[in-house]
């Protein structure tokens, strides 16, 4: 009998040590939660900028009406090509600008070399548009010592 009263006078003695230990869980929890929302507050009253204000807009310098003759297996084709250089800096393209009867005649030299059938091939735009950029960068570096050029667009291609 002595062991019941025992075993019984633990009991009251055990709910509250279980009912303390949820209450200090709980109060953790609810801090650790406002901590959180604080955070999230704090972050979402800071406007955020968006990601084309954290990358400068491009600027385009277009190069038209490009008509060249290319050779072909048994006779002459035409090429008519348009394309735009594309620069981050418009201080480049002003110098861009200043060197174009340089930069035509660099585009007109390397497409011209090429023939009828490389440039009829599936797929030969982005091959072209990297070539350009190559040899139109070796040429301003050449002249200008900086090119300004950060990628070439074909916009316009037809070949007969």
């Amino acid at each position: 009998m002595t062991e019941e009263v025992k075993q019984k006078s633990k009991l009251p003695l055990m709910i509250a040590a279980g009912a303390l230990t949820l209450a200090i869980a709980g109060g953790g929890a609810w801090w650790y939660l406002q901590q959180q929302k604080a955070v999230l507050i704090e972050t979402a009253s800071t406007p955020a900028l968006p990601a084309t204000a954290l990358v400068k807009k491009p600027v385009f310098l277009p190069l038209t009406k490009f008509v060249m003759s290319v050779k072909g297996d048994d006779r002459l084709h035409y090429l008519m090509l348009e394309l735009s250089i594309m620069s981050y800096s418009e201080d480049q393209v002003k110098v861009l600008q200043d060197y174009m009867p340089v930069i035509r005649n660099a585009v007109i030299t390397l497409v011209s070399s090429k023939d009828y059938e490389t440039l009829s091939e599936q797929g030969v735009i982005p091959v072209l548009q990297a070539e350009l950029k190559e040899h139109l960068g070796k040429v301003m570096n050449e002249m200008n010592s900086s090119n300004g050029i950060d990628r070439i667009l074909i916009t316009k291609m037809v070949i007969q």
